[in-house]
Parts: C-alpha cells; sequence; structure tokens
C-alpha cells in the first residue's frame, strides 16, 4: 500500500471512533492486503490517537494464528488509554443490542521494555512485571457486517477492541497458574446463574506476553510502565443486556461487579 492510502484507512478509522459510528468495509484502495499493511494502518492509527491526546494504555493479544489462507499472523492491537476504566458504572457502546464482553487477565508492567536488537528473555519480562488483575475487554467491531471482513483488516482497526475495565488486584502467582478458571455470572435482571468452564486459550497466560514483547521489539514498538496486557479470553464473548448490574466471579481468584453506561 502507498502511505497516503495507509494514512487514509487510519484517518477513516480514527473518524469511527471519534464519532461512534460504525460502517462498511474500508474503500478498496485504503484496504489492506497484506498482514503488514493491517499492521502499518494500526500503527498509523496509533499514532493518530497520540496526537489526539489519547495515547496507548494497553495491549490485548494472542499467539500468532492460521487465518483467512495465512499462516502465523499476529494476533496483537493496542489498547488506547481514555477506554481503560477502572470504577462502575462506565461507558460501552452496545452491539447488535447487547454488552459484549470477555473475561480476561491484565499483567501491568511496573518498568519500561524499549525496543533493542537483541531479544527480552522470560526472566527479563516477568522482572518488568508489577502484579495483575482480573479484567474485561470490552468487544465492538467498527464494521457493520464484520464476518465479511478479513482478519487483517480487522486488524488495522485494533481487532474488535472498545476497551477494558481494569478488576481486583490478583498475584503475579495467581496469573501464571490461572490455565482455567470456573466462571460464574450473575445479573441483577434474572434470578438465573450461568456458568462457563473458563480456559486459557494458551493452557499458560504469559505465552502470549512473552510473544507480544517480543514482537513489539521488532516493530519498533516500546512497553511502557503502567500498561496493562491481556493475553486472551477466558470464555469467549459474553453478553450483558444494556444497564444490567452484574458479577462476574472468577472462581477463587474473586470477582467484578459491575454497571454500563451507554455511550
Amino acid at each position: 500500500m502507498q502511505q497516503a492510502d495507509i494514512h487514509a484507512a487510519a484517518q477513516t478509522l480514527l473518524s469511527r471512533r471519534l464519532n461512534n459510528r460504525m460502517t462498511g468495509p474500508l474503500k478498496a484502495e485504503c484496504r489492506p492486503n497484506s498482514v503488514s499493511d493491517g499492521l502499518a494502518i494500526q500503527h498509523r492509527l496509533l499514532e493518530l490517537m497520540t496526537q489526539q491526546g489519547n495515547p496507548v494504555g494497553g495491549w490485548k493479544c494472542a499467539l500468532p494464528i492460521a487465518v483467512d489462507g495465512l499462516t502465523d499472523v499476529p494476533v496483537v492491537a493496542p489498547i488506547f488509554s481514555d477506554s481503560i476504566y477502572t470504577t462502575s458504572p462506565c461507558p460501552i457502546i452496545a452491539d447488535e443490542g447487547w454488552c459484549k464482553i470477555e473475561p480476561e487477565i491484565a499483567f501491568c508492567f511496573a518498568q519500561d521494555l524499549p525496543h533493542r536488537p537483541t531479544p527480552y528473555t522470560e526472566q527479563e519480562i516477568v522482572a518488568a512485571l508489577s502484579g495483575a488483575h482480573l479484567a474485561l475487554e470490552f468487544i465492538l467491531s467498527r464494521y457493520l457486517q464484520p464476518d465479511s471482513v478479513s482478519f487483517i483488516e480487522h486488524l488495522a482497526d485494533c481487532l474488535f477492541n472498545q476497551g477494558l475495565f481494569i478488576g481486583p488486584e490478583i498475584s503475579l502467582e495467581q496469573a501464571f497458574q490461572a490455565s482455567t478458571i470456573e466462571l460464574t455470572l450473575t445479573t441483577a435482571s434474572t434470578p438465573e446463574v450461568q456458568h462457563f468452564a473458563g480456559k486459557h486459550p494458551c493452557a499458560e497466560p504469559l505465552l502470549p506476553l512473552f510473544w507480544l514483547v517480543n514482537f513489539l521489539r521488532q516493530q519498533g514498538i516500546d512497553i511502557k510502565a503502567g500498561q496493562q496486557v491481556i493475553t486472551s479470553s477466558y470464555a469467549g464473548v459474553i453478553e450483558i443486556a444494556p444497564g444490567d448490574y452484574f458479577t462476574l466471579s472468577y472462581e477463587d481468584l474473586g470477582e467484578i461487579s459491575l454497571a454500563f453506561t451507554q455511550d
């Protein structure tokens, strides 16, 4: 892609974010045709958001995947600072009439890990962490028909991320060992209790974190102290009715109680 087309694609995605609008696919000339195109648009969007006073506050990631006939495709996207919340109620945009969340664990960095020529070791990455939290990722596509859009076009638009809620702190040891979590959801609107057999897709929650740090290093991007990183959902997408107060219990790790306001 030409730099002008990358910039135009990022400007379109920025406008959708700032105006809370969902529209169709990007124009043909602005549509990414490769993983490098998708990452270039995502990086330009990151720059534009930072210029708006909204820098990166965290990252979402998973281990690379095979998708759309491609192999070893990176699963990575920035989470912007003004979309990270710690108090209830917090704003959310409903998607198809539902508030969509994914249960996660967020790892917080206490130290910068600037990009450098040599890889970071697992020991260095763990030593840079300050702790971990129960977390919820807020899910929203800015494409009207997301199933018709390629993965790399979603990659350009930060992979469905709408925001992140940071819940109670847990120990790093608890987070490292959390390969499975029995999740229990209760809501104010119904007496029914929902149970989810939560399982981390990678078995070890730290593996995507190790991958992320060195992938960003190769891209010339620094990890900053205070940034939160989520490494995949334990139960896919969970739908909550707008305005409903709910509690999501993470077995013996704690719980998140939250209400949403419509943004």
